[in-house]
């Protein structure tokens, strides 16, 4: 049902996690900052590349509501506004009661200009037609990404993983986003950027 997570507890629900969560690792590593928050769709967990923003707290979902270093709702995380770098969501749309209140949630949580990632199930991918999906919210990557772009997250890398042909029958869809928000304090530029200005600049 909705909410719960039967198919990614399955040995091809936990095949097809791990391998999306690998192969985004490349686009994930640049990201720097204080605090991540991943959030995986099944109690057993996913491993994780290697991130740059630390500490690392993570959450499963089990039951209809997310365990491990919190204990959250998906309309409620328990963290202050803007205090994390990074949000990594996993697969963890499709399986919410309520996906826009998640998505709230967890532009929220983020500091300005922090980044979102999403894993999401592709609804054009073959393995739908068998049905062991028909219970989960599936949408398209624009329509999550429209949804997100209401919340605040601007949209700068879509990659589809699999290795179906055409590329628009692959699985997963791995989204980026930023927090369109501009930090208050602008960044001071460092020495070289100013001399480059410098030289630009009519006299």
């Amino acid at each position: 049902m909705t909410g719960e997570n039967n198919w990614f507890e399955t040995d091809k629900g936990q095949m097809l996690a791990a391998e999306s969560v690998s192969a985004c690792a490349s686009w994930l590593w640049p990201l720097c900052g204080h605090n991540a928050l991943v959030l995986q769709p099944c109690a057993q967990g996913l491993a994780l590349p290697a991130l740059q923003c630390e500490p690392v707290y993570q959450v499963q979902r089990a039951r209809g509501r997310f365990y491990g270093d919190i204990i959250a709702e998906d309309a409620r995380l328990p963290l202050v506004n803007e205090c994390m770098a990074l949000v990594l969501a996993a697969f963890v749309l499709e399986t919410a009661t309520d996906p826009g209140s998640l998505i709230a949630e967890c532009a929220r949580t983020l500091v300005p200009e922090g980044h979102f990632a999403l894993l999401t199930l592709n609804p054009f991918a073959p393995v739908r037609l068998t049905g062991v999906w028909s219970d989960m919210h599936l949408a398209t990557a624009a329509t999550w990404s429209a949804k997100l772009s209401e919340a605040g997250l601007d949209l700068i890398r879509h990659e589809r993983l699999g290795n179906a042909r055409p590329r628009a029958l692959c699985s997963v869809n791995f989204l980026l986003l930023r927090k369109r928000k501009a930090a208050l304090t602008p960044l001071r530029k460092n020495a070289s950027a100013v001399a480059l200005a410098r030289e630009r600049t009519p006299t």
